[in-house]
């Protein structure tokens, strides 16, 4: 498959507009079962191109088709004329949050922020059960997507027992006081390689 890396992935331009969501916003009608279709075709497409990115590691690209598509969701729930029309957004939008919480988690890997990876993955989870209109919002014990966000999160939490955590605070701290700012520098690169 090929994408255009901005815009539509397909590089078409439905009734002149740059997507169909493009179109629908403007309008202040509600969407029919067609366009609610139409709409998930689109937020499919702009998913896989997502996907793409991920795997060229184009994290701020993922992030930008994601933000995109949760849009174009909420646009449903917002303007959708008939309940039925909604019910498959809703794999659709956890898919998204799944995918939009690897890319920012990734970015901040990349430069070594493990508090930011770990916050973006705790945003995740809570996306995962409160999504604007989702009809079933998922038990944060039961879902396995909500599982595959808090293994990340495992991964990134430092296996260092508190106990020694604390114990190298608590030789920074004296090594500051005693002005051996040579030992403290070592103390806060280890505090900072397991993540505090």
């Amino acid at each position: 498959m090929q994408f255009e890396l901005q815009g539509r992935p397909d590089g078409k331009h439905p009734e002149g507009a740059e997507s169909w969501l493009e179109f629908w916003t403007a309008s202040t009608e509600k969407l029919v079962q067609n366009e609610c279709e139409i709409l998930r075709g689109e937020v499919l497409l702009y998913h896989q191109r997502a996907a793409a990115f991920l795997m060229l590691e184009d994290f701020a690209s993922v992030v930008r088709d994601c933000d995109r598509n949760l849009f174009a969701i909420d646009f449903v729930w917002s303007r959708a004329t008939r309940g039925a029309d909604l019910q498959p957004f809703d794999a659709i939008r956890i898919a998204t949050v799944l995918l939009r919480t690897r890319a920012e988690a990734s970015m901040c890997i990349r430069i070594r922020d493990t508090q930011g990876a770990l916050a973006a993955i705790d945003r995740g989870l809570a996306n995962l059960h409160g999504g604007a209109g989702s009809s079933h919002r998922l038990s944060e014990d039961d879902s396995s997507e909500a599982s595959t966000l808090r293994a990340m999160r495992d991964a990134l939490v430092p296996k260092l027992p508190s106990s020694q955590r604390v114990d190298l605070e608590s030789r920074l701290k004296h090594a500051l006081r005693m002005e051996n700012y040579e030992l403290a520098a070592i103390l806060r690169n280890e505090l900072r390689q397991i993540g505090y």
